[in-house]
């Protein structure tokens, strides 16, 4: 290597290590999360651990509390429904939770999974495919809509808030344009495979769309916790700027992020048709608020670079058991918003305590 050369990389190379070592003092994630137990790994782990522990801690008081409001909480049928209730919402989280990570944010997921069951409705009942085929390609479609949602943010340069807002209108106003305003309904025989997987049950008690949210979970969590992929997803958000001096390219990484959450919800929108045989055009209106809210509440912060697929299952179990203690209390149904709003809120300042107290 000759003295030229040599100059143009040392720079470089010092640039990269004086942003790890800020990293490390800072417990944030990057390049360094393969390299052992200590460091930036050994912080992350951590973080994530106080974090989990602090969400579980809440679910279990929670749900102590409401057994003791009222009997009804804790028996067996009461506590599959909650998990049937937040199943559809855990599936589509699990893809925010990598989009969170990765620090960006998607809020056209609602109208997302909104459209995405009426395109698999008109799919079925207008067009006649057999329905394991309109599946694949509403998943498809999902996804589709998730690269162009994360090509314009990442390559055009427009914050992806505003980018997802636009698309929410869009596919909102496109499901009504495609329903005509109207549900579109699927005629299918009740013992039909399609609708006894998507939202029947197994040995005649546990609903098979908790099977389909324990699945999606299990992977994501495997994928961000096991995989290069998951550690390209910390570092990304954790500082964009060393992943990238570390050759990421996190631009591919967050559209990736955007696809896989389009995909998922595409899964609940089949979840959703297979429940109801319906498919309405106003589905998941506001729905994107308690996603969100499952997310922020499971621990992972807004500004990225950290989280949990973990944490975020326990955001969706506090709210399914909010909803579901409000509901058999006999509170008004005025309440629910309120309570969920205080929830974030109260989130997001304890994530920020903690953030400054790391500092």
């Amino acid at each position: 290597m000759d003295n030229d050369t040599q100059a143009q990389t040392a720079p470089r190379e010092a640039d990269v290590d004086a942003i790890l070592d800020e990293l490390d003092e800072r417990g944030s994630v990057e390049l360094r999360t393969r390299m052992g137990p200590g460091g930036v790994r050994g912080s992350l782990q951590a973080l994530l651990r106080m974090r989990e522990i602090s969400v579980l801690g809440a679910t279990i008081l929670l749900f102590v509390a409401l057994s003791f409001a009222t009997p009804l909480f804790p028996q067996l049928e009461n506590i599959l429904l909650v998990a049937r209730q937040i199943s559809i919402l855990a599936v589509i989280a699990t893809g925010v939770t990598f989009l969170f990570i990765s620090g960006e944010i998607d809020l056209s997921i609602g109208s997302t999974y909104g459209f995405l069951g009426i395109v698999l409705a008109s799919l079925i009942a207008k067009l006649g495919l057999d329905p394991w085929l309109a599946m694949l390609i509403t998943i498809a479609a999902g996804a589709a809509i998730g690269f162009v949602n994360g090509t314009v943010t990442t390559r055009v340069g427009i914050p992806s808030f505003i980018v997802t807002l636009g698309t929410l209108s869009i596919l909102r106003g496109g499901a009504l344009l495609l329903s005509g305003g109207w549900p579109v309904m699927i005629k299918l025989a009740r013992d039909d495979a399609f609708l006894n997987v998507t939202s029947g049950h197994v040995a005649g008690l546990v609903p098979t769309q908790v099977f389909w949210m324990i699945a999606v979970m299990v992977i994501g969590g495997f994928v961000l916790s096991k995989t290069r992929f998951g550690a390209h997803v910390y570092a990304t958000g954790g500082n964009q700027e060393a992943a990238i001096l570390s050759g990421i390219d996190t631009r591919r990484v967050k559209t990736i992020n955007f696809m896989i959450t389009g995909a998922l919800c595409g899964v609940a929108a089949a979840m959703l048709l297979g429940q109801h045989r319906n498919a309405f055009p106003l589905t998941g209106t506001g729905y994107e608020l308690d996603i969100i809210a499952a997310v922020v509440i499971g621990g992972t912060p807004l500004f990225g670079g950290a989280g949990s697929i973990l944490g975020t299952f326990l955001g969706a179990a506090v709210l399914g058991m909010i909803t579901n203690g409000l509901v058999l209390l006999g509170a008004s149904a005025y309440f629910e918003p309120v309570a969920k709003g205080s929830i974030i809120v109260a989130a997001i300042l304890v994530d920020t305590l903690i953030r400054r107290r790391r500092r």
